[in-house]
């Protein structure tokens, strides 16, 4: 959606929908209602917008040249990321009907994603005949909302593709990126912290390397951010309670925000679909890989984890080499994947030429029970535990497709796995020797 969308319409909605803001005791106040309809309208205007452009999400930022701010002045207005040499976006003051919301979708050959939410400035300072934003300046507002349900103002930054690093310049900080990072700036330090995957930052001569659930500060001096002043302390836990509240499902590849620390694997560990041994074996994970914990169940005998390249289960805790902090998020059930905010995309067009077969089971190996021709529309069902197929419904008959065979807006990682189809004949992949079990569908070759 692309239309020029007043952002006062978002607490028009809130109010429509959920009645207005709710105050609560303990002098604290709760704005979720017009935090979820923020959201969701900012989600309906700049997902799936094209690469290279920067998208408004909520109300105009400031920007230069100056110029180039009155295309952004709408929710849903684009603009060329490559003409930016500035960006600004304001406090999420929702009481004033302000909230600045932004996705910057940076090109090939830097290629990642930036969301900028609340109070942020980002500087282009790359130098002349280098790429677009390789190096930028990053900084945020210190100031803490009033609302419980607002988050700390933050710049988010994500790879396009799983398991392909993409280099930055932040603060100038150089930082090899493989995942999803949250910037922050203090009075006196930027805030680095890996939420999905890993980073690897060169600072003062020093290389540090850290994962999922950890992050690292950077001292600075006097308000300026161009310089560290010094050598990082090295990594520690991630500080969840200062990243509440993080709108991660509005990132192109939606995550879960991970639990303090990481684990790793001290042999061949089984990676289960529940956390049981009598679950499906996902994979077996080789010795010495490392895993974000999403959560654990609650006698804290299994882990929830995730690999670097997405792959997630259940594992043994004793069987781990352990340097977490607290678990606060234990269940029972494998919980779903994070899902968009609004109405999900559960549709599909087959874009191979010759249309695909529609099998009975998700691999090339399994009996075809339909042919389904090109630029045909499928309703998107499930998706497979073992590889990157989905269950799709095509004129009343059910069966699998290939995810490559498809092009779609939907976030596949959202649709519910079938744990009950047969596992492909051949023996299951290592993880890590096919990527991300659910490639961008847009680049085939991915």
């Amino acid at each position: 959606m692309t239309g020029q969308i007043p952002i006062w319409s978002i607490f028009i909605l809130a109010v429509l929908l959920f009645g207005g803001v709710i105050w609560v005791t303990a002098q604290e106040v709760t704005c979720r209602p017009a935090v979820d309809a923020l959201w969701t309208l900012s989600s309906e205007a700049c997902v799936a917008q094209p690469d290279g452009y920067a998208c408004n999400g909520g109300s105009a930022p400031e920007v230069e040249p100056v110029g180039a701010g009155y295309a952004l002045a709408n929710v849903g207005g684009l603009v060329d990321v490559a003409s930016l040499e500035m960006i600004h976006t304001p406090a999420l003051a929702l009481d004033t009907g302000i909230a600045g919301v932004l996705w910057a979708r940076v090109p090939q050959p830097v290629h990642f994603t930036a969301l900028l939410i609340g109070d942020v400035r980002v500087q282009d300072v790359t130098p002349e005949g280098f790429d677009t934003w390789q190096s930028i300046i990053v900084q945020t507002a210190t100031e803490i909302p009033a609302c419980v349900d607002v988050p700390r103002s933050v710049f988010i930054a994500q790879v396009v593709q799983d398991n392909v690093a993409t280099r930055v310049v932040v603060n100038g900080v150089s930082i090899d990126l493989l995942g999803a990072m949250v910037v922050y700036t203090t009075p006196d330090a930027t805030v680095f912290a890996s939420l999905y995957g890993g980073l690897r930052i060169l600072v003062a001569g020093t290389t540090t390397v850290f994962w999922a659930g950890q992050q690292i500060s950077i001292p600075f001096s006097g308000g300026d951010y161009s310089s560290p002043a010094g050598a990082p302390l090295g990594a520690v836990l991630l500080d969840t309670a200062a990243l509440a509240n993080l709108p991660l499902a509005l990132l192109d590849h939606p995550i879960i925000m991970p639990q303090p620390g990481f684990v790793s694997t001290q042999g061949l560990v089984n990676l289960r679909a529940a956390p049981s041994t009598d679950a499906a074996l996902l994979a077996e994970v080789p010795t010495g890989v490392i895993l974000s914990v999403l959560g654990s169940n609650p006698a804290g005998d299994w882990y929830h984890v995730q690999t670097t390249f997405g792959l997630s289960g259940w594992m043994f805790a004793e069987l781990l080499s352990q340097n977490v902090g607290t678990i606060s998020a234990t269940y029972e059930n494998t919980p779903g994947a994070p899902v968009r905010f609004g109405t999900p995309t559960l549709t599909a067009t087959v874009i191979a030429p010759d249309g695909v077969n529609l099998r009975d089971a998700p691999d090339v190996t399994f009996n075809a029970v339909s042919l389904v021709p090109f630029g045909a529309a499928v309703n998107l069902v499930a998706r497979s535990p073992y590889s990157p197929w989905v269950s799709v419904d095509y004129n009343g008959i059910t069966g699998w497709l290939a995810l490559i065979t498809l092009e779609t807006n939907a976030y596949i990682d959202a649709l519910p796995i079938d744990y009950n189809v047969p596992p492909p004949p051949e023996p299951t992949r290592i993880p890590g020797t096919w990527g991300n079990a659910f490639p961008d569908p847009n680049r085939p070759g991915a």
